[in-house]
């Protein structure tokens, strides 16, 4: 079930124009149409851990059976574990998920934390250890951009390489997306970053290719400090639990096995810096203590988060076709006038809609309202024409979806 609900807005006699991606048909990345294939234990990298031991990094690779086209987007995720567990067939339903909508996903190994953990690790160790996740990462990235430029045996686009995780994966992610040579470091890190190959990493030679990506999917992951992020960094999807006390959803420690090690900024900070500093940014919080629950209860929830996370995708990669189902009365939503010249009323039924807001086509958010009663009225007059997509904000924390063709 699609919980984010976008309706498509009208303003009289205008239009947007796009750079078109190939496999951008307004179907595409909108619905489970193929079925994943697998390619598993594929060798991008090769590092030593924090304890000493020499370790080869692998990837499993998913894309749609079958498929025809030359290049396609690719999500590289991470899985979650507190950097001293886990493994990467953990993120294999996430991957599978994305490549039935159209996508090529993969899932990496990076490098845990196998030093003593009696006593733990302080934060100077874990940092050490981000790094090196954060190196591992970039290697799976560059491994993808050198086969395209050579080989080419997976098909991908490298202007559309996404990057995502779960929890410490996440961290991970955030990192890889955001962190980049123009921020100001804490000067303990400085020395930790030189020791493990600078800004590239030491996890693979091929340092000739970039490790820059398209966007990031955040599921409960961190910033070391959100102030990383600057107005040339890529768009950024986060869904976390304002109550999270193992990764913080604002500002605090995050935790291993309960105890815990490191200040970051989590989430909401995330969201506020990037919107401070004009960076497409789109966050869903949950209520309440829970680490990662939207994945770990009711399964509709678990889809209707991903289905959110690949709408995003879908506006950054395919702008020109994003929304375009018809909406004429879809889950008790209706708009109206639709078209609108100044002024229209969104009014609903389906649930208690806690805030609404008017989006462009480019994720930017334009309006922000705060909801009461069954209805709400937003003047658009001093917008320029266009197609725009409100955003109805349930009480739950969950957006509720349909759209409008135009």
């Amino acid at each position: 079930m699609r919980l984010l609900q976008l309706l498509a807005l009208t303003l009289f006699t205008g239009s947007f124009s796009f750079a078109q991606v190939a496999t951008c048909d307004g179907i595409r990345y909108e619905s489970f149409t193929y079925t994943p294939s697998a390619t598993t234990g594929i060798l991008f990298g090769n590092a030593t851990t924090i304890g000493g031991n020499n370790q080869d990094l692998y990837l499993d690779f998913y894309e749609p059976t079958g498929d025809m086209a030359a290049e396609r987007p690719l999500v590289i995720v991470a899985f979650g574990g507190s950097f001293i567990s886990g493994t990467r067939q953990d993120m294999q339903w996430m991957c599978e998920y994305y490549t039935a909508m159209g996508y090529t996903a993969a899932t990496i190994d990076y490098r845990l934390y196998d030093g003593p953990l009696i006593p733990l690790p302080d934060s100077v160790a874990m940092t050490e250890e981000v790094l090196m996740a954060v190196s591992d990462m970039k290697a799976a990235i560059r491994f993808f951009k050198e086969d395209a430029a050579t080989v080419n045996n997976y098909g991908i686009d490298t202007n559309n390489i996404f990057v995502g995780g779960i929890s410490a994966g996440a961290i991970v992610a955030s990192h890889v997306a955001l962190l980049d040579s123009n921020d100001v470091l804490e000067p303990y890190i400085v020395p930790l970053l030189n020791a493990n190959g600078g800004w590239t990493g030491n996890s693979s030679a091929n340092t000739q290719y970039t490790d820059n990506v398209r966007g990031l999917l955040n599921f409960s992951g961190a910033l070391r400090n959100a102030g990383y992020i600057d107005a040339n960094d890529p768009p950024l999807f986060s869904v976390h639990d304002d109550g999270d006390n193992v990764v913080p959803y604002g500002s605090g420690a995050a935790s291993v096995v309960g105890f815990p090690i490191i200040n970051m900024e989590g989430s909401l900070l995330m969201d506020q810096e990037a919107q401070n500093v004009g960076v497409n940014t789109e966050l869903i919080t949950f209520p309440g203590t829970g680490h990662v629950s939207y994945f770990q209860g009711s399964q509709a929830i678990a889809d209707s988060v991903l289905w959110e996370s690949t709408s995003f995708l879908y506006d950054i990669i395919c702008p020109q076709y994003a929304n375009t189902q018809e909406l004429s009365n879809v889950d008790g939503v209706t708009i109206a006038p639709n078209p609108a010249e100044t002024e229209f009323t969104v009014s609903w039924s389906a649930e208690e809609v806690r805030s609404i807001e008017l989006v462009d086509a480019m994720g930017n958010v334009l309006i922000q309202e705060v909801t009461s009663g069954d209805a709400q009225s937003l003047n658009v007059s001093s917008l320029a024409p266009g197609v725009y997509f409100v955003r109805l904000i349930s009480g739950n924390g969950i957006s509720v979806q349909s759209v409008q063709k135009l």
